[in-house]
């Protein structure tokens, strides 16, 4: 049976397929050794509402660049499904209080799916640039990415 790569055209973010390329082409060949759990320092790349991969499922998704050391331009990761959950409450819960640690300097709260999505670009937006972290990375444990110090970076 022939592929139809029309139907995969038209169900992928090609737009968004096309700037992960181009950030995998610019950060070397992707075959990265795993990040060891430990304190890091970052900056923000991207922070989302997006869905998941199975069931396209609400999730924040975080991505951090690591800054110095043996690590260097690695990245961490930090998602939380906001949906479809057993407990749902409690993952927002923990999404809202997580983005308020980031001290964007906006006032993370949940009213709907909608607002929270756009509050959450608002919150990338107002870090983009200005903002760095120490993080404790643990990918092994609930909240894989926490924030032990916010750093304004200087222009």
């Amino acid at each position: 049976m022939a592929i139809d790569f029309d139907k995969i055209n038209r169900s992928v973010d090609l737009e968004g397929l096309r700037k992960d390329v181009e950030n995998a082409s610019a950060n070397g060949t992707g075959d990265f050794p795993t990040v060891p759990a430990g304190k890091y320092e970052v900056a923000l790349v991207s922070l989302e509402i997006k869905g998941t991969k199975k069931d396209n499922r609400p999730m924040l998704a975080a991505s951090f660049k690591i800054l110095s050391g043996e690590y260097k331009n690695q990245r961490l990761f930090m998602k939380r499904v906001i949906y479809g959950t057993k407990n749902d409450g409690n993952m927002i819960k923990t999404a809202v209080g997580w983005l308020n640690s980031l001290e964007s300097g906006v006032d993370v709260a949940f009213q709907d799916y909608k607002q929270f999505a756009d509050l959450v670009m608002e919150v990338a937006e107002a870090i983009d640039g200005k903002i760095e972290y120490a993080v404790d990375y643990d990918d092994g444990k609930f909240n894989s990415v926490s924030i032990a110090e916010v750093f304004d970076v200087e222009n």
